[in-house]
């Protein structure tokens, strides 16, 4: 357990999985990314975005990348050399995301094969997926507190970290902690962009 600017940050478990997709949930409600691929007229759009981020949370569990922060914020990160899904993984998961995207399958595939492709050029890295806080608590530093732990990790051990930000509010967030901007991706037919940014360890 880790105390950051008096937010209590904890690695989370399979047990903490359904509080960290609601949380998450919450937190890109209204995200440009979630929008697009889980459109507010789908049917049960909630539940299906919370599927989602429980699939990708129990990824990162066996990586140790999961976090909670105060029950109130969560993130999900990846270690160097294991963001991508195993075959095992493809198996086990690829009826959920069916389920999951219904009609917008094809755009979200399209969606993570270009940021695959991107990122399989970059050198060995931390890799930030997701990092939210419920509405009502934003603004009090449960978002940085969240980035700290891992973000010391990379500086010990001399390892860079990268993310794809979805929003203006959250490059702002990256930035503060070291977080520089590369150039725009767009990751959709449609105009869909993500903005990659990269950290040098300190």
């Amino acid at each position: 357990m880790v105390q950051e600017s008096g937010s209590t940050v904890r690695p989370a478990t399979a047990a903490d999985r359904a509080q960290l997709a609601r949380i998450l949930t919450a937190a890109f409600a209204d995200d440009p990314v979630f929008s697009f691929l889980f459109a507010p007229a789908m049917p049960r759009r909630e539940a299906r975005v919370r599927r989602m981020f429980a699939l990708e949370a129990r990824r990162s569990e066996d990586r140790d990348g999961t976090w909670l922060a105060e029950q109130a914020g969560a993130a999900v990160w990846f270690p160097p050399g294991r963001w991508r899904s195993t075959t095992w993984e493809d198996v086990r998961d690829g009826p959920g995301w069916m389920r999951l995207f219904g009609r917008q399958l094809r755009p979200a595939q399209e969606a993570r094969s270009v940021m695959e492709t991107h990122h399989r050029l970059l050198p060995d890295h931390w890799y930030l997926l997701y990092v939210g806080v419920e509405p009502g608590r934003q603004g009090r530093g449960l978002g940085s507190a969240l980035l700290r732990p891992v973000l010391a990790q990379c500086d010990r051990t001399g390892t860079p970290a990268y993310l794809e930000a979805s929003c203006e509010r959250n490059r702002h967030l990256y930035a503060r902690h070291g977080f520089v901007e590369r150039d725009p991706l767009p990751v959709t037919a449609a105009g869909l962009t993500v903005f990659p940014m990269w950290r040098d360890p300190a």
